[in-house]
């Protein structure tokens, strides 16, 4: 499948279907005496839509309104209010015929429905640990993999080859004709800069252009984050705590693991213990010596410098009898 790279500068799911639901114009070229506004643009599977007739040749509100929904009538009134209709499910097809009363005429419009779906997939390519087990947040500018789930179904209920689909992305109201395509469902994009959000939205139609689905998501990027962890000589990084305010050293010494969250890319990392510049690995060991008990403050910080961008982990560590801390970089 061939991917296309969209640069977004100012990234759940929505779903559509198919509303051919007003003709402006008769074959004459003159107005059409009923034309026929569904609600909402994109109505869901099993979702009650409302239809709303209207004219501009006879007074819709004194009209003597039917509407049937496959065959069947589901209305009688007047043309005042609008006319609920549950769709069916996916794949089902939905033929309304309203039919109008007025001026000494009768007057017919009819639409078919098609419901379908599609979801988005925001994956944010950002830094975490190896077994992180949520989902990663977006980076500042960073990059981000973005892919239409559609479920488009025939009336048997065989599922549509997503391949076989139109893709039409847009970036708020930019289309983006280059992204765009038979079989284009997987995005890949620059997530905008800090501060900023971006609209994305995908609209997805069959090759018979009788069903359509659309989906929207907004992409906020967020501030980087890190978080200081023990690693254990036996057991490993101890990802399920992470260390905050302050530890007690069991031992003499101790081994920390720093994790940057949420950059793009690989961040400078750097270690101090008081203040004092103590390596730049992702792990530190501190040692405690002599006799006595104290306190020393570690501090784990993360920099994109090309991008402005910092976030830092501050742990005292109590140790020992007194003693004082010393530094085993690894």
């Amino acid at each position: 499948m061939r991917r296309i790279f969209v640069l977004i500068f100012a990234l759940v799911f929505l779903v559509a279907v198919p509303a051919y639901a007003q003709t402006d114009l008769t074959a004459t070229g003159g107005p059409d005496p009923l034309t026929l506004s569904v609600s909402p643009d994109f109505p869901t599977p099993y979702q009650t839509i409302t239809v709303t007739p209207s004219s501009t040749v006879f007074d819709i509100t004194s009209a003597v309104v039917t509407a049937a929904v496959n065959g069947k009538q589901v209305y009688k009134g007047t043309g005042s209010t609008g006319i609920n209709i549950q769709l069916g499910g996916p794949g089902t097809i939905t033929n309304i015929t309203v039919t109008a009363s007025g001026g000494g005429k009768t007057y017919t419009k009819k639409l078919t429905l098609e419901p379908a779906t599609v979801a988005l997939v925001v994956e944010p390519v950002t830094t975490t640990h190896p077994f992180y087990k949520g989902g990663s947040l977006v980076a500042s500018e960073g990059p981000v993999h973005i892919v239409a789930i559609p479920d488009f179904r025939t009336s048997s209920g065989t599922e549509i080859d997503p391949s076989t689909l139109t893709y039409d992305w847009s970036l708020g109201d930019q289309a983006l004709d280059s992204a765009s395509g038979i079989g284009q469902a997987v995005l890949e994009a620059t997530a905008p800069q800090k501060y900023r959000d971006a609209t994305l939205s995908v609209t997805v139609t069959n090759p018979a252009n009788t069903m359509v689905a659309k989906a929207e998501t907004t992409i906020s990027p967020v501030d980087p984050i890190t978080q200081i962890y023990r690693d254990d000589p036996l057991l490993g990084p101890l990802y399920d705590i992470a260390l905050t305010d302050s530890y007690t050293m069991s031992g003499t010494e101790d081994t920390y693991l720093g994790v940057p969250y949420y950059f793009s890319g690989s961040p400078t990392l750097d270690w101090t213990v008081n203040g004092s510049d103590s390596g730049t690995d992702p792990n530190i060991t501190v040692r405690a010596t002599g006799s006595g008990a104290g306190t020393a403050q570690i501090a784990f910080t993360a920099t994109n410098s090309a991008l402005s961008l910092t976030a830092n982990s501050i742990l005292s560590v109590l140790f020992g009898q007194n003693k004082p801390l010393g530094i085993l970089g690894l």
